[in-house]
């Protein structure tokens, strides 16, 4: 079953009561943008007296989802509020959309760009209204569950478990990039992969250091020390995993990224 919730609000593929199908429903075929690559952007830089042109990198673009629906309601104040809940989403900012559907939750940041509805009248014994919703995401990718790697084979996701060789791994079809948690840790030690070496020196000891390959910071307790990390700064491919070495132990939190 399809359920979308943004901003509080929950909207559904089909209703869960058919007896009392009050609610906000997405049309046939009315959530496109989700799926797949929406954009890419590149830079063209023909080659001087050549065929062809130099090759550089793709980029995702934004992500832009456009959601058609229906407000169903027995009464005319029900389904004002149901109209209101849906145009009210462009006064939140910026909100995180989850997505579960056929078995999968998802979620990403985003914006509400556009957000109407328009009343229909009666449609059997229930008043019907149609909406549109549309959201931009900047960060185009959609993020499933979090790994919590070594784990054991009896608590996969144990965040207890630590090592100093894991090899690292997630079920998105995109790269992803690794967190890497130090506990106790000391006020220097470094991380290796076959994507490179993060080396971390002259950081506060103690504490659960974090290491975040993202942007090549690293906190203390969730506060961040400035000027102590310095390397290179890699993702993990979907497939098979990488082995990453820590000079101490540690473990390494992963999210399934996906496109």
């Amino acid at each position: 079953m399809l359920v979308i919730r943004i901003a509080g609000r929950e909207i559904l593929g089909h209703p869960r009561d058919l007896s009392r199908p009050m609610g906000l429903y997405v049309k046939p075929e009315g959530f496109q943008g989700w799926e797949g690559i929406s954009s890419t952007r590149r830079e063209a830089l023909a080659r001087a007296v050549e065929h062809g042109e130099h090759d550089t990198p793709v980029y995702l673009g934004s992500r832009v989802v456009t959601i058609d629906g229906w407000a169903l309601a027995p009464t005319e104040p029900e389904l004002t509020h149901l109209q209101d809940q849906v145009t009210g989403m462009l006064g939140r900012g910026r909100e995180q959309a989850t997505v579960e559907n056929r078995g999968r939750t998802l979620s990403a940041m985003c914006r509400t760009t556009l957000a109407e509805s328009e009343d229909l009248g009666y449609s059997g014994r229930l008043l019907r209204a149609e909406f549109q919703v549309q959201l931009v995401f900047a960060d185009p990718r959609r993020y499933g569950d979090t790994n919590v790697l070594p784990g054991d084979t009896l608590a996969p996701r144990n965040p207890a478990a630590v090592a100093t060789s894991i090899p690292v791994f997630h079920r998105g079809n995109f790269p992803a990039y690794p967190v890497i948690e130090i506990p106790n840790a000391p006020a220097g030690y470094s991380i290796t992969s076959p994507g490179g070496t993060f080396t971390v020196a002259g950081a506060t000891a103690g504490g659960t250091h974090t290491v975040d390959l993202r942007r090549g910071r690293v906190f203390r307790n969730g506060v961040e020390m400035l000027d102590v990390g310095r390397g290179n700064l890699w993702t993990v491919p979907p497939g098979a995993p990488l082995v990453h070495t820590l000079s101490v132990p540690g473990r390494v939190r992963i999210t399934d990224t996906f496109v």
